[in-house]
């Protein structure tokens, strides 16, 4: 999707599912990707496996098949991973109005899939991949010890350009 070839295409996913919550645009132009995503958040009970992101094209304004493109990509991604489709988030990030490139995610998804490991260089090149007009990825990691258990919190933070 990029034009550029650098990465465009990540998943984040967790072996069980885990609670889940998003901000979505309040914007009245709303991509195929943001509906999909908060009907799954609310079929799911908050309980999601997967983010499934995309960036270089942005899945907005391209109507029905817009729409198709992203509820196949959640599909696949679903198989891919073993879960139901209802516990995966789709986001995509770039150029608004041009068709969706599906067959590429579609080719794509299997290797990711099976490729994903939970390491830091995992995490960077996620970070990497959902940029568009973004300089740099951006990354955060929090460490913190409640009642005696320790959690790290990790963030990829996605900047509009």
């Amino acid at each position: 999707m990029k034009k550029t070839g650098a990465l465009d295409l990540a998943i984040l996913s967790s072996d069980v599912p885990a609670s889940a919550a998003a901000v979505f645009t309040q914007n009245l132009v709303v991509a195929a990707p943001v509906l999909i995503s908060k009907q799954n958040l609310r079929a799911s009970k908050g309980r999601m496996r997967a983010v499934v992101v995309n960036a270089g094209n942005a899945n907005c304004a391209t109507g029905e098949a817009g729409h198709a493109a992203a509820l196949r990509t959640v599909a696949e991604a679903a198989k891919r991973l073993g879960c139901a489709p209802q516990e995966l988030f789709v986001c995509s990030t770039g150029v608004i109005g041009v068709p969706l490139p599906l067959e590429k995610i579609l080719r794509a998804l299997p290797v990711i899939a099976r490729h994903r490991r939970p390491s830091a260089r995992s995490f960077a090149e996620t970070s990497l991949a959902i940029c568009t007009t973004d300089t740099r990825p951006k990354l955060l990691q929090l460490r913190s010890r409640w009642l005696e258990k320790e959690s790290i919190w990790s963030a990829a933070p996605k900047v509009r350009g």
